[in-house]
């Protein structure tokens, strides 16, 4: 008898931006090249609509537009850290130069305090993510 892995679910991707392009070009790109991978559950313009759909989608991933400056990220950060959600907030950027070329993750988990001490025991911080002020 043969056993049967069971498809993984998809993930559920909200997508924050003030400019519909950014939006609907992510939304659209992620559907062509992932369609089972993944479900976008809304477009959101806003922080407000960004924490409602929080709560009334539970989503797996927040992509949100590193660039609109109507979407305050340190503000949707600030509340996000505030709420129970474990969620993956990705800022994505379409600028060039430094911020275009990466994306930043942040990935709302609890880890043991040991997990850190080994990160660091292995390089992953160095002096250049902590300048001297």
């Amino acid at each position: 008898m043969s056993e049967s892995n069971p498809k993984p679910a998809p993930w559920r991707v909200l997508i924050a931006s003030n400019h519909p392009l950014f939006g609907k070009g992510l939304r659209n790109l992620l559907q062509e090249r992932w369609p089972e991978q993944v479900v976008i559950l809304g477009l959101v313009s806003s922080i407000d609509g960004a924490m409602q759909s929080l709560h009334d989608h539970d989503p797996d991933v927040v992509i949100v537009d590193y660039d609109d400056q109507d979407l305050n990220r340190e503000a949707f950060l600030s509340r996000l850290i505030k709420t129970e959600h474990q969620v993956r907030v990705v800022l994505l950027s379409l600028q060039e130069g430094e911020k275009g070329s990466e994306a930043v993750v942040y990935d709302r988990r609890n880890v043991e305090a040991s997990r850190i001490e080994e990160w660091l025991d292995q390089g992953i911080f160095s002096a250049k993510d902590f300048p001297a002020e």
